[in-house]
């Protein structure tokens, strides 16, 4: 009987220290939990956005019938959700420059004179499989 109860206060016990552990990680975690299709406005610094963005502008520049590059000028929005994967909602403003896609150094492509465009893109990223596809995209004259 004693040894009964030594084993259930030592459970109870246990159980106390994990629930006190747990309240006091959630407090100090900067983040809250996120939810399977939740939107949220995604870090433009974080390593992974960024590497998005690249994904996105090469794509954006390999499915263009332009023999001239456009490079990004800003990233107006950034969201993400998840999903089967991470979901990416990109709204990047985009200039033409003046290099072409066959030139060797396209680093610092001066921008033309023509009007900038604001683009949208959906990019699935699912870095576990290392799977990145640009689903849509769009863009417009601004």
């Amino acid at each position: 009987m004693a040894l009964s109860l030594r084993v259930a206060v030592l459970l109870l016990a246990a159980v106390v220290l994990g629930l006190a552990m747990t309240s006091t990680a959630f407090k100090i975690s900067p983040e809250r939990p996120r939810l399977m299709g939740e939107m949220e406005d995604a870090d433009i610094n974080d390593e992974e956005v960024q590497y998005v963005v690249d994904f996105t502008i090469k794509e954006y520049n390999k499915n263009s019938k332009d023999e001239n590059l456009s490079r990004l000028v800003r990233v107006v929005r950034a969201r993400q959700q998840i999903g089967m994967g991470m979901n990416y909602y990109l709204d990047l403003e985009m200039g033409r420059t003046t290099c072409t896609k066959s030139q060797s150094n396209q680093e610092d492509c001066p921008f033309t004179e023509e009007q900038k465009q604001l683009c949208s893109f959906v990019v699935n990223f699912r870095a576990w499989e290392y799977y990145i596809h640009l689903d849509s995209s769009s863009c417009r004259s601004v």
